[in-house]
């Protein structure tokens, strides 16, 4: 009876129509809200560390990144603030992970690529390290520190042929870097 009076009535028809149009648009205000609040929660929280890093209140930084993290998984600058806060607090192997996680995110980050390339060496881990500085490489060929952070992983692991075509290969397109003319005194 209600479907039959409404289908007769333009009046009905028109307010039946302006309250779905008034639900759906709710609705969909609704859904935005929640987004934005997400967002701010974990912008909030990025900035709470921040100030806590400036104080070098290293270890309520690293919480409140990790909750911004957490918040919002991709949050890029929560996860460089938790970078620094590592790597200002000494812990170089947390640092490590988390740029493994940011590369994971954001391949073509070529800084912490080469720091997780460094650290890498550091801790004697030749073989990632290689990998690390070989996928710098990639996205840049004539990037002097992703090709002598190669050639030194390279010799470490015992791969010297390669070690020494990469230190040959930055006398060629690096003459003036010191780091490759002195590697080949060696």
């Amino acid at each position: 009876m209600c479907i039959r009076a409404v289908s007769r009535s333009p009046v009905l028809r028109r307010v039946l129509v302006q309250i779905l149009f008034w639900l759906l648009t709710s609705a969909t205000f609704i859904q935005v809200s929640a987004e934005e609040v997400h967002i701010r929660a974990a912008t909030l929280a990025c900035e709470t560390a921040q100030g806590a890093l400036q104080a070098k209140d290293y270890q309520a930084a690293a919480e409140h990144f990790r909750q911004a993290i957490e918040i919002e998984p991709t949050y890029l600058a929560a996860r460089q603030g938790l970078i620094k806060t590592y790597l200002a607090s000494g812990q170089e192997s947390k640092a490590a992970s988390e740029m493994t996680q940011l590369l994971e995110i954001e391949p073509d980050a070529s800084a912490y690529r080469l720091q997780l390339g460094q650290i890498l060496l550091r801790e004697k881990q030749f073989d990632r390290a290689l990998a690390q500085f070989s996928l710098a490489r990639k996205t840049d060929r004539r990037n002097a520190e992703a090709l002598l952070g190669f050639a030194t992983a390279a010799e470490q692991a015992g791969m010297h042929d390669r070690a020494t075509a990469a230190l040959a290969e930055g006398r060629t397109l690096f003459p003036s870097d010191e780091r490759f003319v002195t590697s080949q005194k060696k």
